[in-house]
């Protein structure tokens, strides 16, 4: 056996990294959501800027690159396909994400990377909840609450033209540029360049309303040309002012009056404003029992979640992670309100884990945004150049797990070793008794050192671990006839009764479930695809 070891040194996760995909044309609608730092989205010649907080819209077809920056976590929430129904806008559609949503924005995007039972929210009624529940002030900063700062947003919004530099507000206000700059960012999630031009653009559509001219706008609130002005209300609000103005107009003629009260915008700025709709609760869930094909690393984000492996259960709680061995019967069961996310894998090279070894890693909250990162950059195409998703499975692990484990089969039972060759070899159509006489011991004995080291019987495992990388191979796109004969079924429709019977759906209404997940897989480097090392969790 290969032992796991709680850490109990210091962990440190290293430096969150800036990430980027190449441009891809979505087949569904996506929501490039982010929850620290700025992120920004490139669809044409037009650049989307997305600070925390904010969600952009993508509709299904467009042709779109995202990016975040160093020290950011963002989540490009990929929904499902609609039946060939255009659910949501059709063009790409900012939006704020109300406070108390977030944690539901992370469910979707778990359930939506597919290893979950059942299924995530169709694409419009995701996009008409947050919609909903936004407070309307998608294009409003938020007001920063230090008495310096404070002054200094209350004076930009009643002259938001003026040219007074950062320097100039900071040394009237008594404070360092430094000071003034930190409290923008710790208190509104912008910085003070950002939060000042989202005010110059909040200022301009009281004006644009009032159908004056784009270039007197443009000076009256503080930009030096026209053709600045649009660039900045394009990436903000994801049409030009002139697109802007004319659909406003074209509405129904309740304009409201502009105001040169600025305590009263300050104040409805400030208030703390009631959403239209809390965010929908986060539903029980699980995995279905299943085999991995590589040792798998899981945290527990929010509450607390039950893991099943072999013989043995753990019941983990908010920061606790721990290792699902690959080769061995596991399931994981999720109580509504909480969140388990899968970090990183290792391949097992032929070597399994006993149940018995296993152990806990306590995660501080100091972590949850390094490995929040880690967590999108595993699964989807968002990641650093270079991204290893083996690194926080060695942070979990230690001993000889944590090294290669290619050398280190001759550690493992006869049984471990079994259930490693099967799960890279599902086609062999030998009995445990021919494997006995292959391994040269006794049939009877290897049955029970099987069940103990695995947790279930031979036939059972066998079955398992076919289910588990027959859903991989069909969210790969692999027809379901040739995944029947990669896991060696007699004939197609032996294979559909073994796969409706484990998943109470046909393999090829999964894989119709399933389409734009494999296009995401793909994209993930060769070492981490589920057909050879990625961890299997479904």
């Amino acid at each position: 056996m290969l032992p796991l070891l709680g850490r109990s040194d210091q962990i440190y996760m290293g430096p969150i990294r800036a990430g980027r995909t190449e441009p891809s044309t979505g087949r569904s609608p996506l929501l490039f959501w982010v929850l620290a730092g700025s992120g920004r989205v490139r669809t044409g010649s037009t650049v989307y800027e997305v600070p925390a907080g904010e969600l952009l819209w993508i509709p299904a077809g467009a042709r779109y690159a995202m990016e975040t920056d160093s020290d950011s976590v963002a989540f490009p929430i990929l929904l499902p396909p609609s039946d060939g129904v255009t659910d949501g806008p059709a063009t790409v559609t900012r939006l704020r994400v109300p406070p108390g949503w977030e944690d539901r924005l992370i469910h979707e995007f778990v359930h939506n990377l597919g290893y979950l039972r059942g299924d995530a929210a169709k694409p419009a009624s995701l996009f008409e909840m947050i919609a909903r529940a936004d407070d309307g002030s998608t294009s409003l900063p938020r007001l920063p609450h230090s008495r310096e700062a404070f002054e200094i947003a209350h004076a930009l919004l009643r002259t938001p033209g003026t040219d007074d530099t950062e320097g100039q507000f900071a040394k009237r206000a008594g404070i360092s540029t430094r000071t003034l700059q930190r409290y923008f960012v710790e208190e509104t999630g912008l910085t003070f360049t950002r939060w000042r031009l989202r005010a110059r653009i909040a200022a301009s559509l009281e004006y644009l309303k009032q159908d004056r001219e784009i270039s007197w706008i443009a000076n009256e609130v503080g930009f030096e040309t026209g053709s600045g002005f649009t660039r900045a209300f394009r990436a903000q609000m994801g049409e030009s002012p002139s697109d802007y103005r004319r659909r406003t107009l074209s509405g129904p003629s309740d304009r409201s009056a502009r105001t040169d009260d600025d305590q009263a915008l300050v104040r409805m700025l400030a208030e703390s404003r009631q959403p239209g709709e809390t965010a929908p609760p986060i539903p029980a869930n699980a995995t279905w029992p299943r085999v991995n094909g590589a040792h798998v690393a899981v945290w527990v984000y929010r509450g607390r979640a039950r893991v099943d492996v072999a013989h043995r259960s753990w019941e983990l709680r908010t920061g606790e992670a721990m290792i699902l061995p690959a080769g061995v019967r596991n399931t994981v069961t999720v109580p509504s309100g909480s969140l388990l996310l899968p970090l990183g894998f290792r391949a097992s090279n032929g070597s399994t884990v006993s149940a018995d070894a296993l152990e806990t890693v306590q995660f501080s909250p100091d972590d949850e945004l390094a490995l929040l990162h880690t967590f999108v950059a595993a699964y989807t195409p968002l990641r650093p150049r270079g991204h290893d998703s083996t690194a926080v499975f060695d942070i979990i692990a230690t001993g000889p797990l944590a090294q290669s484990v290619s050398n280190e089969g001759n550690a493992d039972s006869i049984a471990t070793r079994l259930a490693a060759t099967i799960a890279a070899r599902p086609a062999d159509p030998r009995t445990l008794e021919e494997w006995a006489q292959e391994f040269g011991t006794d049939a009877a004995g290897l049955r029970r050192e099987f069940r103990t080291e695995t947790g279930t019987t031979y036939p059972q495992w066998r079955s398992l671990s076919r289910m588990t990388q027959a859903r991989t191979q069909l969210q790969l796109g692999i027809a379901p006839g040739t995944v029947s004969r990669n896991l060696g079924y007699a004939h197609l429709p032996a294979f559909s009764r073994a796969f409706r019977t484990a998943h109470g759906i046909s393999p090829q209404r999964f894989q119709a479930q399933s389409v734009e997940r494999a296009l995401w897989l793909r994209s993930v480097p060769r070492a981490a695809e589920p057909s050879t090392r990625v961890p299997h969790i479904h």
